[in-house]
Parts: C-alpha cells; sequence; structure tokens
C-alpha cells in the first residue's frame, strides 16, 4: 500500500522507470526506500535481498521506480499467496520515498503489478492496510476497486518504525479482482447517503467526534462505518481519544464482517458530511 504520510517535494520529477529488480544493486535499492518510506530505524524491519531474490524468481513480484542514478523512489514487494480457495499476489508492502510521494507512484505501482499479475495468469491481488487510515482506505476502494472481506487483530505486533510506532498494527485485507480489461471503481458514496450508521458518536463543544456506541448490524442492506479523517494527528493531539477510535472501529469491523458485510467504497471528508470520513460497507449474505 502506499505510504500514508504524503510529503510532497517541489522539485520536477525526474525520469522514472518502473520495472522489476533485476541485480543485487536494485535489491539494494529497494531496501533503502524502504527504511526512507517508513522510518525504519530497526534492521528487521527491511525485507532481506535474498528473501526479495527468492520470491522475485519464484512467482512473487519486487518492482522498484527507478531514478537514472538507479536508486528507487518506491519499492513494492510481493509474494504468491492464497485467499481461500485462490492463488494471488499477496503484496506485502508498497512504500515511496517523501521526497516523491503524492506524485502518483503508489498508483503506477499498483497499475505495473497488475499489469505483470495478468501475464503469469494471476486474477487477485492482496494486501494489508491500516483500517484508521483514510487516505489508503480511499485510494485501495474507491480508486482501485478493492473490496474488503477480512480484519486481522494487531497483524504484526508492536512496531518502531515511524508510522506505526506505539499503536496496534490492526490491518483490513484488501482484494483486488484484476481480471478484465476495465479497472472497477468503488461504490459512489451519494449512494450511501441514508444508510445506517454502524458507530454512534458524541460531538463536543469543540466539534470533534468520538465513538460512542456500536451498532449490531443489520441482516441486509448498506451501512456506514465511520473513521477519523486525520488519525496520525490525532494520536499526537489526542492519544485517548484515538485509542477509543481503534477499539470502535476493530469492533466494528468484527461484527460487520462477521455478518457477511463488506467494505465496497470510501467517502473522503466532505463527501458526505464536512470533515467526516465513512466506509462503506454492503451486505453479501455469506454471514451467519
Amino acid at each position: 500500500m502506499p505510504n500514508p504520510s504524503a510529503g510532497q517535494s517541489g522539485r520536477e520529477l525526474p525520469e522514472i522507470t518502473i520495472r522489476r529488480a533485476e541485480s543485487v544493486a536494485d535489491y539494494h535499492a529497494c531496501q533503502e526506500v524502504q527504511r526512507r518510506a517508513w522510518g525504519i530505524s530497526d534492521e528487521s524491519y527491511v525485507v532481506p535481498v535474498a528473501t526479495m531474490v527468492g520470491a522475485n524468481l519464484h512467482g512473487g513480484l519486487v518492482l522498484g521506480a527507478f531514478l537514472p542514478d538507479h536508486r528507487a523512489a518506491a519499492m513494492s514487494f510481493g509474494f504468491l499467496g492464497r485467499i481461500r480457495d485462490r492463488l494471488c499476489l499477496y503484496s506485502q508492502l508498497t512504500g515511496v520515498d517523501p521526497d516523491y510521494q503524492g506524485r502518483g507512484l503508489g498508483l503506477a505501482l499498483k497499475l505495473k503489478q497488475r499489469e505483470e499479475c495478468r501475464k503469469s495468469g494471476i486474477t487477485l491481488i492482496a494486501w494489508a492496510f491500516d483500517p484508521l487510515q483514510a487516505g489508503n482506505a480511499r485510494f485501495n476502494l474507491s480508486i482501485l476497486g478493492a473490496r474488503v472481506r477480512s480484519f486481522v487483530d494487531n497483524m504484526y505486533g508492536p512496531r518502531t518504525d515511524r508510522l506505526n510506532y506505539g499503536v496496534p498494527t490492526d490491518r483490513l485485507i484488501a482484494e483486488w479482482e484484476i481480471e478484465g480489461d476495465d479497472q472497477p471503481a468503488g461504490l459512489e458514496p451519494l449512494t450511501a447517503r441514508d444508510w445506517p450508521r454502524l458507530i454512534e458518536t458524541v460531538e463536543d463543544p469543540r466539534g470533534t467526534f468520538t465513538p460512542h456506541v456500536v451498532h449490531e448490524p443489520p441482516a441486509s442492506g448498506g451501512l456506514l462505518l465511520e473513521i477519523p479523517p486525520a488519525i496520525t494527528s490525532l494520536r499526537v493531539l489526542d492519544s485517548r481519544r484515538a485509542e477509543l477510535w481503534q477499539a470502535a472501529v476493530r469492533e466494528a469491523f468484527h461484527r460487520s464482517l462477521g455478518r457477511g458485510f463488506e467494505a465496497v467504497g470510501f467517502a473522503k471528508a466532505g463527501e458526505l458530511e464536512p470533515g467526516r470520513c465513512f466506509y462503506l460497507l454492503q451486505a453479501t449474505g455469506r454471514g451467519a
């Protein structure tokens, strides 16, 4: 998934080539951009060269967005996996150097993954992402057209990198169907304007919202599942309220996905209500 803390550089983007890693120097460049993208200080979080080489040569995929001087501005690493009864490319990570974020490299890497998977006959790409990162949710569901059917509590355990330090690593699993020529779009947010809300909130005098009650989902129809619009800032400014949101979102996803709902779209701040973001969930009849 693209790194959510998108900084932008005012410099013109030099010529970049997105391709498979081919040399030891390429793999080292992919390691270095991992460090920059996530602010990694613990080297155990950097994917070893031998692991990337083995995956890249035997069904997986290591892509770099390579600069003319052979550095990488972004990279992605994936390996063959399985979602239920289907083979997929499991995209373990996609990271963009902060100096090159906001330039479309995350999307370009995902489209290159899709192209390479189609050549190999793979029709599904899956990856994990933080359910509280609104930018990633919109990118995955509304732009790529992925769907979410599963939630993993604290998937990686405690982390020390800049983006995950000190918080549980809850993750949603995105499933991106890539068969066919058309790129699917997420559900239009206005379709969900009158859907019931799974998380009931209370508003304080400052105009900020705190989760209060997580409702039981109905047996059918659609639901709105709210998340805060800027969780990274909230964790700095009001860590207790951020913890309440994390717990409520975890419970809401467990209840809804367990009843056969899936996330099919995302409404960014302002699309349904000013300053508020929502997952769009629809019942599929798969649950209890």
